[in-house]
C-alpha cells in the first residue's frame, strides 16, 4: 500500500457514506445503481485489505511461536 492509498479506515468511512446515500433524501433510482456497484467495489477493497492483514498478523504470530521454541 503506497502513502496515498486510502486506509481500510478510510474505505470503511466512504462505505458509511454510500449506505447512507440509501437512506438519505437525495436518493434517486436513477443512481442507485451506480452507487451499489461502488458499495460493491469498496466492499471488495476492504476485504482483500483486511484478509492482507489478517495474513500478516497470522505470520507475526508464526514467528513469535518460532521464537518461543
Amino acid at each position: 500500500m503506497s502513502k496515498n492509498d486510502p486506509t481500510i479506515q478510510d474505505k470503511l468511512t466512504q462505505l458509511d457514506e454510500l449506505v447512507a446515500w440509501f437512506r438519505g433524501d437525495e436518493f434517486a433510482l436513477e443512481q442507485a445503481k451506480t452507487k451499489l456497484e461502488a458499495v460493491k467495489k469498496l466492499a471488495t477493497a476492504i476485504e482483500d485489505d483486511l484478509s492482507s492483514v489478517e495474513n500478516e498478523i497470522t505470520i507475526v504470530k508464526q514467528s513469535f511461536a518460532s521464537d518461543a521454541d
